[in-house]
């Protein structure tokens, strides 16, 4: 995802437009972050299934 995004910049480099020191941080830190919040939703999720189950318990009872 994040490799078109360096491509571009290295393009843009080519051609003398260089981009701010900041842009190329944030290039090598936000893969890791994005994995980081990737990991955190399948954490999150785990942990709502059982009350989400519970949740289509109780709706089912109401439906019968």
């Amino acid at each position: 995802m994040f490799e078109p995004l360096r491509e571009t910049v290295a393009l843009l480099s080519t051609y003398g437009d260089e981009m701010p020191e900041e842009i190329h941080l944030q290039l090598q830190e936000l893969p890791e972050q994005w994995d980081s919040t990737k990991k955190l939703c399948l954490r999150v999720k785990q942990s709502a299934a059982p009350l989400q189950a519970n949740e289509v318990n109780i709706i089912r009872k109401k439906c019968q």
